[in-house]
């Protein structure tokens, strides 16, 4: 019999993935290094490798104008995605 996923579960796995991103993201933004691959994300975050909840995160974020893609695999927190951070480390609901 196959376990049935809560979605509520599903999307708090996705928000923590959202704050890793953002916080890493933030990391780099303050080492003047603002630039991170998707491949250097993905190995920052290995539970994703073969969840589609990566994906989902990222562009979450990019709809929201927190973090921003640059050419194909490229990404950048924006000044939105910093006052996030700023706002989920405040409210404990980073990751």
């Amino acid at each position: 019999m196959a376990k049935v996923q809560n979605p509520e579960d599903n999307e708090a796995k996705i928000r923590k993935i959202e704050g890793k991103i953002l916080e890493k993201l933030f990391t780099l933004s303050n080492q003047q290094a603002p630039l991170t691959s998707d491949d250097e994300l993905r190995a920052f975050l290995p539970e994703t490798t073969g969840s589609s909840n990566f994906d989902i995160a990222i562009e979450n974020l990019i709809v929201g104008g927190f973090v921003s893609r640059i050419g194909n695999d490229e990404y950048q927190i924006t000044m939105n995605g910093i006052d996030e951070h700023s706002r989920r480390n405040n409210e404990g609901m980073l990751f």
